[in-house]
This record gives C-alpha cells, structure tokens and sequence, in this order.
C-alpha cells in the first residue's frame, strides 16, 4: 500500500497512463511494479474509507475527523526534507521494502488494540502520524527510482503510474463501502495490511537499486537538507513548479474541503447527486491520466502546462457562476484532469533536470511548500462558506489556477 500523501484531498498538485497497447511497451518489470501497486493503492483507498469511519464510531466528533486530516499534513511539513536525505542516501529499493512492511504493521495494530479492547483515540493520531512520515519516504523513492526502471520513456511512465493510482481510487471506495457494511471499518484494516504485500513482492523481485550515498549521522543529514535547499531555489524552473504547486493546493484545497457542504447545504442535493458530483472528479484524474502523454508529443511543454492550467481555471470560474447541480463535479472533473496531467509533466522535468543523488532532498523541500498549503486554503474555504456565498470559494480556486497559468508564463517554464 502506498499512503500519497493523500492526503484526503485525493488529487492536487505535485504524474499518461498510456493506453493498454502503449502500456505493454514499457519494461515487464516496470508492468509488475505497477500491478503491485495497483494492489497497494486499493488498500489505501480503504484506509482512507476506514479511519474517519472509526473516528467517528469512537468520538461522533467532526472536529476529531478533520484534526486526523491535519495530523497527515504535519508530519511532511516537520519532517519532509529529512526524509528526502534519507531516500538520497540508502539503498532506495531496501528503504521501500522496510517502510513497506513496517505500514503493513502500523496498520495491523489499530485493530488488533480494537480487539484487545485497547485501542483509544490517541493510537489513532500516533499511527497516522508515523505512517505519514514512512508513507513520504516511499512516495519519493518511488519518483527517484522511476529514472532507474524506465530511463527512456519518463513521461509514459509517470503516466501509467498515475494512472494505476487514479483508478484504484475511482473503485477503492466504492470497495470499501461494501467491505465495511459486510464486515467493519476495523476487519477493513486487516485487508488494508495485506494489501502492502503488493509492493512488497515486486520490490523483492527487482534488481538491487544501489545506495546513491553511504549513510551518515544527523550532522551529515542537516549538512544534506540545506544542500536540497540551496538547489531548489537555484533551480528557477523547479522553484517555480514548487510555487505552482503550492498555489494550486491552496486553491484546490479550498474548494474540495467544502464540497459535501456546498452540494448538501447549498444546492440541497440528495446522497445519489452527490455521490455522481464525486465520481466525475475520480473520471477527471483518469482522463488527465490517459491524455498526459499524447497532448506532450502534440505540444510543447512550455506550451501545454498554461493551457492546461487554463483548463481548471475554467472549470473553477464555472462552478463559481452556476447552480446546475452537476456544475462542481464537472468542474472537478476538470480541475483533476488539469492536475494529473501537469504531474505527469512536471514530475517527468523534475527526473530529467535534478541530479539522482539530490531528488530525494529536493523534493523534501519542494512538498513541504505544496503541503503546507493546503491546511491553510481548507480553512480559508470553510471561512468563506460560513461568512460568505459558498460559491466565493470556486471563485477564490480559480483566482489560484490564474496565478498558476500567470506563473507559467512569467517564468523559465514558457521556454520548456
């Protein structure tokens, strides 16, 4: 299983899967890292599901659901950038294996404290709080180590491996929807576990990775950090995605943290309407999968990063101005479609442009400025909606999108 930093956003800004004919191009060991974590991602959407499910049980407190949401923000903003010097500096594959099963077990423990009858809600925010902090280490190893598996076809691979994430999470909720009626949020936890040996196997089965640099103590590691640092801001073109980035979660953010609100309490939909507003932003993340890599063989990149940031600007001003009941899930759809295809571009510059040996520091670095940003906007959007038209919210998200296209045009990454 891998924990994106989901984040339960689901899908902001940070990797086409080609179709099944361009898939098979790429190497059989790169189809069997993708079809282990195929197996992962599903698992992730179940805990996903699962933990504000058993927070709830526990507490009935929605302060105690979205404080689980911030708990896994903290971890990568404190802890981002040491976790990257670590991905720098073991053996990459051995790093993905041990945080691979030490989740497995993190996991497990929640409902084996539940049938101990130990489980409190302090476990709960611990557990999140660790799994975060391996989860962000295995996220980038996974980016560094995409060079090494596919060097030739980055964008292709990227894709596929957003691809696989996107439709894991289109049907991973509605699996564990019927796993959780059937057996508990708590017996969903234990699927959630053996979902990790997915990863686990392919990892075992892949050449060794090789340590980019011997291990150190903390001087080193802090000696690391500002090294990551100093290059990010010299690299103006990676220091703008990061920017980006950060903008278009805050907007995003905004926006997504008040949807069921919006949908529920403004437009009055009932469970079926709302449930097709959020199945069309699942359709959007495929579709912005499915489109990365022949809109880069059409367009410059350059070209096609303002163009698609265009594109959710649009769909943000439209649900800003429209009462059609499926307006935010089509803006949504958009918005997805316009992120996952920008990840797929942008992680793709960022493999061919940062040194192997830096990626993992530097990427530390560069997800502490994305994630920070979007506590901050989900705040900012429950604000407006109580003390404005809930609308001003998509409006405030696409003024973020502008900003994104007007960073893209006014720095290094017009000339991609």
């Amino acid at each position: 299983m891998t924990r994106q930093t989901a984040s339960p956003l689901r899908t902001g800004q940070e990797e086409q899967a080609a179709p099944a004919r361009k898939l098979l191009e790429l190497p059989l060991s790169y189809i069997r890292f993708l079809a282990g974590m195929f197996i992962s991602r599903l698992g992730d959407s179940l805990f996903t599901f699962a933990i504000p499910w058993i927070s709830y049980e526990l507490t009935h407190s929605s302060i105690v659901m979205g404080s689980m949401y911030a708990v896994s923000v903290l971890p990568i903003v404190l802890f981002g950038p040491v976790a990257g010097s670590l991905v720098d500096r073991w053996d990459r594959k051995q790093l993905m294996i041990v945080t691979d099963i030490s989740r497995a077990l993190l996991v497990a423990l929640i409902p084996l404290l539940h049938t101990a009858g130990l489980l409190q809600l302090w476990h709960l925010y611990a557990i999140s709080f660790v799994l975060t902090i391996l989860s962000l280490m295995f996220d980038v190893s996974v980016v560094a180590i995409i060079p090494q598996l596919v060097p030739a076809q980055l964008t292709r691979a990227n894709a596929s491996y957003q691809l696989t994430g996107q439709i894991a999470e289109l049907t991973g909720p509605l699996l564990a929807g019927v796993i959780i009626a059937w057996t508990g949020g708590f017996n969903t936890l234990w699927l959630d576990a053996v979902s990790f040996g997915g990863t686990l196997i392919v990892l075992m089965l892949m050449p060794g990775l090789g340590s980019p640099r011997p291990a150190a103590g903390m001087r080193s590691i802090f000696s690391d950090i500002g090294e990551g640092f100093k290059w990010l801001v010299r690299s103006k073109i990676n220091l703008s995605f990061s920017f980006q980035a950060m903008i278009g979660n805050f907007g995003y953010s905004a926006a997504f943290g008040v949807l069921m609100f919006y949908l529920l309490n403004t437009l009055h939909l009932d469970t079926r309407q709302s449930s097709l507003n959020y199945t069309l932003l699942g359709f959007g993340g495929i579709i912005g999968s499915l489109l990365a890599v022949p809109l880069e063989r059409r367009f410059r990149r350059g070209l096609l990063i303002p163009l698609l940031l265009g594109l959710g600007t649009a769909g943000f001003s439209f649900a800003a101005v429209s009462d059609f009941w499926l307006a935010p899930g089509i803006a949504f759809l958009a918005v997805t479609a316009c992120n996952v295809a920008w990840n797929t571009i942008v992680t793709s510059v960022r493999q061919e442009t940062i040194p192997q040996d830096m990626i993992g520091r530097v990427l530390g670095f560069s997800r502490v400025l994305t994630r920070l940003a979007m506590p901050v906007g989900a705040m900012t959007g429950a604000a407006l909606s109580e003390w404005a038209d809930p609308r001003a919210v998509f409006a405030v998200a696409a003024a973020a999108k502008l900003l994104e296209v007007i960073i893209a045009l006014a720095t290094p990454i017009r000339k991609l």
